[in-house]
């Protein structure tokens, strides 16, 4: 890692510990320091770094006519980096800037100001910002669409926005946003009728209030339905359930044109998935999970949930048009086959041998020595372990798995058994106790995690008993 990524790495654990009732006021001061000014590098370093606190605590954030314009497709947002290529039914975070800057021109400064002197008189009340979003969406919408209409009959025009937008894919964002401009008041109403994301149960109630936005969307454009699934999919805590909700929206005699947009519905939905463990994979491939203790634990939960909810979405695809999604939620199992091999089965007993063989020094004792986070992290991996042997079996990893828990407890088993024969050969003093019980309570629980509570206590009492009888054995040996 980076000196600066340590750095931000070590801002990041810092900034978790502050209080939630200062991180809103925090939130709110660097946001008031940001509006108008996308390039205070302060204030969006700090807010970055806040990004994943944020996504618990859901504080008021201090609304501006940027964010309100961004409004309606936050949950599009993704943080892939300009360049990368384009995901469907997502948008790229770093084309906001640039967007925003082409509307301020297109709109004019003088409007942009009325609508932050509005949004200021609002202050932090509980608004609706759908009125304010009436009178800006739309403008909104008018220039984006006359840029793009312009970009696609000039080539020279299109080839000089292009650089200032980041690069073609944020070229494709572009239109993105244009289409959601287009319908952003039914989409937003969707989002306020809707819980807050992840969304993972809907009310019948919740249901009718997306059969609305599909009759609306239809009736003022048809041709923008596509949107109304992205941004569903979008706040769904299981990608897969967008397919029983149009089942569900369909029953009530409200499908519009979602019933023609199958394919489109099953592309989302699977592209959405896949950029979900993509986001994981980049995560581990860049050591992010050096800062927390629990991303592999993490990583196999999350793979468990989703592979229920691969088998749903293949059992409602049967029968249907949808062959192809079906198959390619199959290429999506097999990525999570390698990510789950990679991450969490591969390596984990050489890991633990070489966490064993330095436990001496690592083991933490009651008067604070010791490396309790590399102890954590061996932990988080052996529990991980145990997780994925539970889901083995839908991956074919069931013979890797257990072949790999059997190697993890040899080597446990192999490091008490030697320090328990050096006891009984050599003995030891008072002085050592401490840290040969801190070295035996650390053993003793990694066996636990693969081998279970029975076989953990079996072993630790066999170790208390031969510590007390050689402190005894020294206490009573002649001076």
């Amino acid at each position: 890692m980076t000196d600066t990524g340590k750095a931000l790495g070590d801002l990041s654990q810092r900034l978790s510990q502050i209080p939630e009732a200062t991180l809103v006021e925090l939130v709110w001061t660097l946001e008031g320091k940001r509006v108008g000014n996308h390039t205070d590098h302060t204030a969006v370093t700090l807010l970055g770094q806040f990004r994943p606190r944020l996504q618990l605590v859901r504080p008021a954030r201090r609304m501006s006519a940027k964010r309100l314009f961004a409004l309606p497709f936050e949950d599009m947002l993704t943080n892939a980096p300009p360049g990368k290529e384009k995901i469907i039914g997502k948008i790229s975070r770093a084309v906001i800037n640039p967007a925003w800057d082409l509307l301020v021109d297109k709109i004019g400064r003088t409007e942009i100001d009325q609508i932050e002197d509005e949004i200021r008189k609002i202050g932090r009340g509980a608004a609706n910002w759908t009125t304010l979003g009436h009178r800006l969406w739309p403008q909104c919408a008018q220039a984006l669409r006359e840029t793009i209409v312009r970009g696609e009959k000039t080539v020279a025009y299109r080839a000089e926005l292009i650089p200032k937008l980041g690069g073609p894919e944020m070229w494709l964002d572009l239109q993105d946003i244009a289409d959601v401009m287009e319908i952003a008041e039914e989409i937003q109403m969707m989002r306020d009728n809707l819980p807050p994301k992840p969304i993972v149960a809907l009310t019948d109630q919740d249901i009718a209030a997306i059969g609305n936005v599909v009759m609306a969307v239809d009736a003022k454009m048809k041709a923008r339905a596509p949107v109304v699934v992205y941004a569903l999919v979008a706040r769904l805590d299981q990608p897969t359930e967008i397919l029983s909700i149009f089942v569900r929206v369909a029953e009530k005699g409200m499908a519009g044109s979602t019933g023609e947009l199958a394919s489109i519905t099953t592309e989302v939905m699977v592209t959405d998935m896949e950029q979900r463990f993509e986001d994981v994979r980049r995560s581990l491939a860049a050591g992010d999970g050096e800062r927390k203790t629990s991303v592999r634990e993490d990583l196999a939960k999350e793979v468990e949930h989703h592979l229920v909810g691969i088998q749903k979405g293949k059992d409602l695809l049967k029968g249907t048009s949808g062959a192809a999604a079906a198959k390619r939620l199959d290429r999506v199992r097999m990525k999570l086959k390698d990510m789950i091999a990679a991450n969490i089965i591969e390596n984990t007993s050489k890991e633990i041998a070489s966490v064993l063989s330095d436990l001496k020094r690592l083991a933490p004792m009651a008067a604070g020595e010791g490396d309790i986070a590399e102890i954590q992290q061996m932990e988080d991996r052996l529990l991980a372990l145990q997780l994925a042997s539970k889901f083995a079996g839908d991956l074919g990893l069931t013979q890797e798995v257990k072949d790999e828990l059997k190697r993890v407890e040899t080597q446990i088993e192999g490091h008490t058994g030697k320090m328990f024969g050096d006891l009984r050969l050599n003995g030891l003093t008072p002085a050592q106790r401490d840290a040969i019980e801190a070295d035996l309570f650390s053993s003793v629980r990694m066996l636990e995690l693969v081998s279970g509570a029975e076989r953990a206590e079996k072993t630790l009492l066999e170790g208390l008993d031969i510590i007390d009888v050689k402190i005894a054995e020294a206490a009573n040996a002649p001076r």
